[in-house]
């Protein structure tokens, strides 16, 4: 039944989402808090001044965290609909992604890593639409640029530079050097612009200091945290019975659909390894996980045989989520 609501194609889910969000996050403007920062997090380049601003009201700090998840999810919902992973027209995608981010409860507060993911559907867009371009040097580097720019409020972002070089390559199968120069260009000018404003301001030990406190502060998120350990533990399992699904079901998709979950798989791969090798990212990152995992997760409660399954996870799903935030 909650599936069958959840994934109908239907305008109502305008209305539905938000209240979604509203619902499952009341403890955020109930008792609002903001994300525990450790020092110098909150004050990569493009984001301290957002982070200022916010200081002064936890709940305007929250509310803001709602809206973009909000958006982000219509943005999900954007991507489904031009590039169809899924083959039906469905609102799930957008229902999954509230879902998975709700279940982080101190993500309940604006940080960085959604002005990250907004950038990072950007770039992604960019190299999906090539698939029909015959020349796509301006998507090679406005996806470039979107790095950039998204690294400048979120740095670890950067990371993920790598799938433009390599997603253009699974999408096109064709070499350009203009395609491998140009992605260079987009993101470096945005760097290169801040790094000039702090030379140019004698700030350049500032410039150091935060970069390097953004890759090498110590964070633990998981210890002593049950119930977040029991959230991921369940989507853990609900992943690997997605990627089991897909992987049975992989021939039967159209060639594109194909080369799309590939660049997803790449953006999961890129982000668990940087949850294992970079010290100072914490469950931020299951923010930029929540993208791929939203498709393959939808794309295995929409076309699994047996319903009472695919509602039982959904029931179980929403069931944990509220009860994460009364623990």
């Amino acid at each position: 039944m909650i599936l069958r609501i959840l994934k109908t194609n239907q305008a109502y889910h305008f209305l539905l989402i938000p209240l979604i969000v509203l619902g499952l996050w009341f403890r955020s403007y109930i008792h609002p808090e903001y994300f525990p920062f450790f020092e110098g997090e909150n004050a990569m380049f493009l984001y301290k001044p957002v982070h200022q601003w916010l200081s002064q009201s936890a709940l305007v700090s929250n509310l803001l965290a709602m809206v973009f998840v909000i958006a982000l999810s219509f943005l999900v919902l954007r991507l489904n609909t031009a590039y169809a992973f899924i083959r039906i027209r469905t609102f799930l995608p957008s229902n999954i992604f509230v879902l998975i981010v709700s279940g982080l409860l101190s993500l309940h507060a604006l940080h960085p890593v959604y002005f990250a993911l907004l950038f990072l559907l950007l770039c992604v867009d960019r190299i999906f639409q090539s698939y029909e371009l015959e020349q796509f040097h301006a998507s090679a580097f406005e996806a470039g640029f979107f790095i950039g720019l998204g690294s400048l409020f979120y740095l670890n972002l950067i990371f993920f530079f790598p799938i433009i070089w390599i997603g253009f390559l699974l999408i096109k199968k064709q070499y350009q050097w203009r395609n491998f120069v140009l992605p260079l260009m987009g993101v470096g000018i945005p760097w290169l612009f801040t790094w000039s404003y702090y030379f140019l301001t004698d700030q350049c030990a500032v410039f150091t200091e935060t970069i390097t406190v953004n890759l090498y502060s110590d964070n633990h998120f998981l210890r002593d945290n049950l119930p977040l350990q029991i959230y991921l533990g369940f989507l853990t399992v609900l992943t690997l019975l997605s990627s089991i699904f897909l992987l049975n079901q992989y021939d039967e998709k159209k060639i594109s659909t194909r080369k799309n979950f590939q660049v997803f798989f790449l953006i999961f791969s890129i982000a668990f390894v940087l949850l294992i090798a970079v010290p100072a990212v914490s469950q931020e990152i299951l923010i930029i996980m929540s993208l791929p995992l939203t498709f393959l997760i939808s794309n295995y409660l929409i076309f699994m045989k047996r319903k009472f399954w695919s509602n039982l996870f959904m029931y179980l799903f929403i069931a944990l989520i509220i009860y994460m935030q009364f623990v």
